[in-house]
């Protein structure tokens, strides 16, 4: 038996089930799509839709054949370079959108960390967060490192979250590199 282990054990805490964990996940991620929405305004909703639509129309092949066969009399460089400025703006966009995403995401992870010791999602389904240690609500910079880390990795095809179906205190990625432990509130 481990340290944890003994821990846990003495001080009679239980580890949340993977399967709550991921209904939490789940809530916390429609509420910050739900908070998103509001957030936009239609109008700059309506330019990520354009943008969408742009990349969509510019890199299908059938609809750039067609534009440049049927303009004989324009210069095909002018309708390529029309292309690639509808692009550019567009990806532009959707970058800036993705970055504010993940930007709002860190700050609402970090902020319901710190100062609750679990997300929205955590509190309904009776969750917290705590720091592997002392069992208590983690500090701001242990705060800062999971919301920053839990971002990163669940970015990145949930690799951080795949780590938490083998081990063995259902430990995601971002809970192992802040120190930090998932429990039954």
């Amino acid at each position: 038996m481990d340290r944890l282990e003994a821990d846990l054990y003495r001080e009679n805490i239980k580890i949340a089930p993977i399967s709550v964990r991921i209904g939490a996940y789940l809530i916390d991620t429609i509420l910050l799509s739900f908070f998103i929405t509001i957030f936009f305004s239609s109008a700059e909703q309506e330019r990520i839709n354009i943008a969408r639509e742009t990349i969509k129309k510019t890199y299908s092949m059938q609809n750039t054949q067609t534009r440049l066969i049927n303009t004989p009399d324009l210069d095909n460089s002018v309708i390529l370079e029309e292309m690639r400025i509808a692009t550019k703006e567009a990806l532009e966009i959707l970058l800036i959108n993705m970055g504010l995403y993940i930007g709002l995401q860190i700050i609402y992870y970090f902020i319901f960390t710190y100062y609750y010791g679990a997300t929205l999602g955590q509190i309904i389904l009776r969750i917290r967060v705590v720091d592997s240690r002392r069992f208590d609500k983690p500090t701001l910079h242990v705060s800062m490192k999971r919301a920053i880390t839990k971002c990163f990795f669940g970015a990145i095809l949930y690799v951080g979250f795949i780590v938490a179906f083998v081990d063995k205190f259902y430990r995601t990625l971002h809970d192992k590199m802040s120190n930090t432990i998932v429990i039954v509130a």
